[in-house]
């Protein structure tokens, strides 16, 4: 601490810092723990150490830039870092009623821990007074009343009741509307099974759940939210999964799958009792099912294959089968069946659109467009008063719940992690949410199929989107530090964190062509935010596009500008990186992963497999290339590398960009093809020639329980 500004200097070693007293809690810096009583609540190291600087200060105003030198080391952070912690420290107050401490925000200036005795809120009003207006202009003193007539007492009792519905209207018409927010999270089943598909029982008390056992076979579990393990419900010879609760929770429904079989729609007793087949599929070998609250209905989602989607209605009674939503069109997919707790409506998305059906009119709108495409990547979940749509939505790595209220009021966030997030179910004041803590790392390709995968870098979490210098340093994005970040390794050296940006959606990092720079993609709803940085990890533009674009974006040759795909107008555009608002059209419309190389412009497109020179008459360089791959095109010399999954193992082409038969380079083990949710991005060290690919190299998830409020 420096005598001439109180100020504590140095980063925070949370090991080194003694246990303090907070009000009526207790903090554990060096074992992150907060606690009251036999309640014990772990706190991320980061907002464990802002804690303790705010604490430490005695209640001097701590600026962001301070926070910055002592709880990130200095490291350059994005606004979204220390705002997570800020608020997380904020929703650990409010649980304890504010009654040890509040964090107070001074604008432009930055953050104080306020005392106890300031930050409890004021007693409650009577209940019989919340809809009343309280006055604050000072009373002034009347003359004693002098004799009224019973007609100018009616009149002014009457304009007083006026006024005071008046302001009660007035009041409810502007006074903030209630949000879904999520307090806190705690592991809930963690094991090395494959757990999902959460459905909770009508009471709220139980999770039925999928996790697969040996043989790589899913079964149907149930599982108690206060105590006990995991009860095995089914026992068929399916692979069991999709789990949806009757209303009197006495049954559940669930789809079994077999090989080369139209997926079989069954109905089992819990916790242990009779299992019956209610239904088939037409064809489709999965599907996804969702019971209709207070009805024998089971809603199921058929496959379409050369058609559309089709959502079917069953009768558990007659077996009778009725579609009530079909898509005429290929691509027109739906997923994430889910009926409202009062069994009004379904929610589903179609491709990107979350689209609410009235199950008694038919009717139908949309609520909302969701930056990710179908599958995995978005989840829905009901809100308990029906009110409220909350999606799921991944992005490259980081998840992120959003709620989108049925009265159309805009959609807000309920909650972010750096965790890829897949399926949703809430409850009663809970949100069960599946985490996948799978390894993905980079790897080199290897001369001969095989399972496992030559890993580089065996960090934990996530690494992907890798980037080369001319001189051989390496950019890439990673979560291994528990937040989405960039990481920078130079020849020789360690990698170490560059940018963090908590748990903002970080998608790809792009070096410019002399490797002074890097284009730092993060994805949000319906946009997607371009940074250019310094390699000390300054911003020295930022720039804002509806969609970056499969493949993109990549610099031009001379690094001068970037190219962003625009998906009002489905064109490539080059966007100077000194001055964003200079644009202008790159290509014709629908090209997509354009690469500006010496040899001439390469790009890809969304609706077909193939990469194509469009320096002039399209023509076609390959047809292997996946469709609808999403990472960068790599280059190694004169040819252009392809990933190929037709086989067992994953190969690696070369395919000459002047043309001719590709040739293979190796195999990839633990690659992700273009159906997967973080597909597999290639990259090349010009300086040694070294090919990286990122790997799946082991396969884990789990299921979280999120305490849900209104506030």
């Amino acid at each position: 601490m420096t005598a001439e500004t109180g100020r504590s200097d140095g980063p925070i070693d949370l090991a080194d810092e003694a246990d303090f007293q907070l009000g009526a809690l207790l903090v554990s810096p060096s074992t992150r723990e907060v606690g009251r009583g036999e309640l014990r609540e772990l706190l991320e190291p980061r907002v464990m150490q802002v804690l303790v600087a705010l604490f430490r200060a005695d209640g001097r105003v701590v600026s962001r830039d301070e926070l910055i030198a002592r709880c990130w080391e200095g490291r350059i952070v994005g606004e979204d870092a220390i705002n997570r912690a800020i608020g997380r420290l904020r929703r650990l107050s409010e649980a304890d009623g504010e009654a040890s401490f509040g964090i107070e925000t001074i604008p432009r200036v930055g953050y104080r821990l306020v005392p106890a005795v300031t930050a409890r809120r004021p007693a409650p009003l009577p209940a019989e007074m919340d809809s009343l207006p309280v006055l604050t202009a000072p009373v002034q003193a009347q003359p004693p009343p002098g004799p009224q007539s019973p007609w100018l007492r009616h009149r002014m009792a009457f304009a007083g009741a006026i006024a005071l519905a008046a302001i009660a209207t007035a009041a409810w018409l502007f006074w903030p509307e209630a949000k879904w927010t999520v307090e806190s999270s705690r592991p809930f089943i963690s094991s090395l099974a494959l757990e999902d598909y959460p459905a909770f029982s009508p009471d709220g008390a139980t999770l039925a759940y999928s996790a697969e056992t040996e043989g790589g076979m899913r079964k149907i579990y149930v599982r108690s939210l206060t105590a006990g393990d995991g009860i095995k419900v089914t026992s068929d010879n399916f692979d069991d999964t999709a789990p949806s609760w009757s209303s009197d929770g006495g049954h559940i429904a669930y789809v079994g799958s077999k090989p080369g079989e139209p997926c079989h729609l069954m109905v089992a007793t819990v916790p242990a009792g009779a299992v019956r087949e209610a239904g088939r599929c037409g064809r489709g070998a999965t599907s996804t099912i969702a019971w209709q609250p207070g009805t024998n209905f089971l809603y199921f989602l058929e496959h379409g294959g050369l058609t559309g989607d089709t959502i079917f209605r069953l009768d558990l009674d007659s077996g009778a089968q009725i579609p009530i939503v079909h898509m005429p069109r290929m691509n027109q997919l739906i997923s994430s069946l889910q009926c409202s707790p009062n069994g009004k409506f379904l929610a589903y998305i179609l491709v990107t659109d979350v689209v609410i059906r009235d199950l008694a009119s038919g009717q139908e709108k949309t609520l909302a467009v969701l930056k990710s495409r179908v599958d995995q990547h978005n989840q829905l979940a009901w809100t308990p008063d029906s009110r409220t749509v909350l999606a799921s939505t991944y992005g490259g790595s980081g998840s992120e719940i959003n709620a989108f209220p049925f009265d159309g009021r805009p959609s807000y966030r309920v909650y972010a992690t750096a965790l890829r997030a897949g399926r949703l179910a809430a409850g009663a004041r809970v949100l069960a949410m599946v985490t996948d803590i799978s390894r993905i790392n980079f790897a080199r390709p290897v001369s001969a199929a095989t399972d496992e995968a030559a890993v580089v870098d065996p960090a934990s979490g996530y690494s992907w989107s890798p980037s080369f210098a001319p001189d051989g340093t390496l950019a890439f994005l990673s979560n291994r530090s528990g937040t989405n970040a960039v990481w920078i390794q130079k020849p020789g050296t360690a990698a170490a964190q560059l940018f963090d940006g908590g748990f903002a959606a970080l998608h790809r990092v792009q070096f410019s062509p002399d490797g002074s720079r890097l284009a730092v993609v993060t994805e949000a709803l319906h946009k997607s935010e371009i940074k250019v940085m310094t390699l000390d990890g300054a911003t020295l533009q930022t720039f804002v596009m509806p969609a970056s674009g499969l493949g993109l974006p990549t610099w031009t040759q001379d690094g001068k500008a970037l190219l962003v795909f625009d998906s009002r107008d489905k064109r490539t555009w080059r966007v100077a990186a000194g001055e964003p608002a200079k644009r202008s059209p790159f290509t014709p419309p629908h090209w997509v992963g354009v690469a500006d190389r010496p040899q001439g412009r390469f790009a890809i497109r969304a609706d077909k497999p193939g990469i194509w020179r469009i320096d002039g008459a399209p023509t076609l360089v390959t047809d292997k290339y996946p469709a609808y791959y999403d990472p960068p095109l790599a280059f190694h010399g004169a040819d252009v590398l392809v990933p190929e999954y037709s086989g067992a193992t994953p190969r690696l082409l070369a395919q000459p960009l002047s043309g001719g038969a590709d040739r293979l380079l190796g195999y990839m083990p633990g690659a992700a093809n273009e159906t997967a949710f973080l597909q597999s991005a290639i990259a090349v060290n010009p300086k040694t020639g070294d090919i990286f690919y990122t790997a799946t190299v082991g396969r884990d998830t789990n299921i979280d329980l999120l305490s849900l409020a209104k506030r």
